[in-house]
């Protein structure tokens, strides 16, 4: 199993749409979620290690919380963001008359995740190289989640058998849906703090 869990992190990359039809097919639920915790892990841990990381962050704050549980919870975030993420995507999948299984479709979108695994070298070599290095990390940062985006929207059409209109509007649709409790938590904290003045 490891060897086409190997073939498949490569065919995410090289032909996306036959490798996550597969992987929707398959559902190595495990594989999956490792792969994702593995990439969110390794991205965590570089970005953390790179310029003012998070740790200089909490020693100038007189916070100390140890890497260990600093992972931990990461690692926590990340489970329950994938499982708000794909079902929500899922739900609103079967609203524009998808036919995939959740555990099909949430497979296909962890192996979607995989090329963020790139930002972990160019982060590395980015801190010696100043403000080219951030301009770099930024740009390739912003390449690879257009991408990933896209990989998204493609796990969703090939697991739930829908249109790839259906499937960009059902990834509109939800980040539309994520961003209003942000948005609330905005407007409450601004007048929360206009009230104070």
């Amino acid at each position: 199993m490891f060897d086409k869990v190997i073939e498949w992190l490569f065919g995410v990359m090289a032909r996306p749409v036959q490798t996550l039809n597969e992987i929707a097919r398959e559902k190595p639920v495990g594989w999956a979620l490792l792969v994702a915790l593995g990439v969110s892990v390794l991205t965590l841990a570089v970005n953390t290690l790179g310029g003012k990381g998070i740790e200089e962050t909490m020693i100038d704050m007189d916070i100390f919380i140890a890497p260990l549980y600093m992972f931990s919870f990461g690692a926590l975030i990340t489970v329950v963001g994938l499982f708000i993420m794909t079902g929500l995507l899922h739900l609103i999948a079967k609203l524009f008359g998808g036919q995939g299984g959740y555990w099909n479709f949430f497979s296909a979108y962890c192996f979607a995740e995989f090329p963020l695994i790139i930002s972990v070298p160019v982060s590395l070599v980015s801190v010696y190289l100043g403000v080219v290095g951030a301009i770099l990390a930024g740009l390739t940062a912003s390449g690879l989640m257009l991408w990933v985006i896209v990989l998204r929207v493609i796990a969703l059409r090939e697991s739930h058998g829908i249109s790839t209109g259906a499937s960009i509007g059902a990834y509109v649709i939800h980040l539309i849906i994520i961003a209003i409790p942000v948005v609330i938590a905005v407007i409450a904290l601004v007048t929360a703090f206009l009230f104070t003045i």
